[in-house]
């Protein structure tokens, strides 16, 4: 039986050319960019698009939301915002971006959930955060690990080095957010804070927000499943209990760097033209949004059968799950 449009996986052209497409069909839901258009950013390294022709990688960022509301309403909703990869191989991530923003678009107006969760909530999504990483299916940015790049528990040196860490940095920036959902590959697990060594071993390890956190990735683990393929429920804990700590992540540092910031030092990288320096000096609202990270499979990039299709998404434990709904 078919249990409709099964996800598969996408070669840079082919997510930058469904993007575009998403914009130019829906104009009033969603607005793309890029970091080099909106920001400034360089660009790092060389991608092919969907006609073959080689140009600079490009960082693309869709903002999805019911655009026909005053500037006021607009700016007034709170703010969401899901990488798809800042490891390039771990590809489950890019698949689920991409296909979230089809799903939160084409469906707008025959679904009810999705049109309030478009009425009331700014998206943004960028699929292939880590652009060169994604195209080339590796983990790091030309040699740098992107989730080693960030100001928490980190050298001034080294961090911001990448287009990819600078691309999040301008996007948490520029908007409110309350709530950032970061997709990694490896394992199959949801994480928390802490993630970081400071709050390892002999010292608490509980955030201020461990209950709601805590909260938060229960739901997400029951609606998630199993994907079909474990048969048990995602595991969730804090990133130093389920995951492993480190310097320089992206989720502390989501969560903590406007207020914990003992851990915080500005970056100086040399790395890309540089950086400056007054970019990662944060104001006590600008970088402390709830951030979770969601291991995807424990294969970085599992066999397209695995990855579900469309009617999965409603449908936990059905045929149709996997790896992305």
């Amino acid at each position: 039986p078919s249990h409709g449009r099964a996800f598969a996986y996408y070669t840079y052209g082919a997510a930058s050319s469904l993007l575009q497409s998403l914009a130019r069909d829906y104009p009033q839901l969603a607005s793309l960019t890029t970091a080099q258009e909106a920001y400034g950013l360089r660009s790092a390294g060389t991608c092919t698009d969907s006609a073959g022709h080689q140009g600079p990688c490009l960082n693309h960022i869709i903002q999805i939301s019911n655009r026909s509301a005053n500037a006021a309403v607009l700016s007034a909703r709170p703010q969401i915002y899901i990488s798809g990869a800042l490891h390039g191989d771990e590809q489950v991530g890019i698949v689920t971006a991409l296909e979230l923003c089809r799903w939160l678009l084409t469906r707008y107006a025959t679904d009810d959930w999705v049109r309030r969760l478009v009425d009331t909530r700014m998206v943004l999504i960028s699929p292939m955060t880590n652009a060169v990483g994604s195209a080339t299916r590796r983990r790091d940015e030309l040699g740098i690990d992107p989730n080693r790049d960030f100001p928490f528990d980190q050298s001034a040196g080294s961090c911001m080095q990448t287009v990819t860490a600078r691309t999040v940095n301008e996007i948490y920036r520029a908007h409110l957010l309350q709530l950032v959902v970061t997709f990694h590959g490896g394992m199959q697990a949801i994480g928390y804070n802490w993630g970081a060594y400071p709050y390892w071993r002999g010292v608490p390890s509980r955030s201020p927000d461990d209950a709601a956190m805590r909260d938060v990735a229960a739901v997400m683990s029951r609606y998630a499943g199993s994907g079909r393929v474990n048969r048990a429920p995602y595991r969730y804990s804090t990133m130093n209990e389920i995951v492993y700590p480190v310097h320089g992540g992206m989720e502390d540092w989501g969560y903590a760097a406007s207020w914990d910031t003992s851990h915080v030092t500005p970056c100086a990288p040399k790395a890309n033209g540089g950086y400056a320096a007054e970019k990662t000096h944060y104001g006590r609202d600008a970088i402390r949004a709830v951030t979770i990270l969601v291991e995807t499979s424990d294969q970085k990039m599992p066999p397209a059968s695995t990855l579900g299709g469309e009617e999965g998404v409603y449908g936990a434990g059905g045929p149709a799950d996997g790896h992305v709904p």
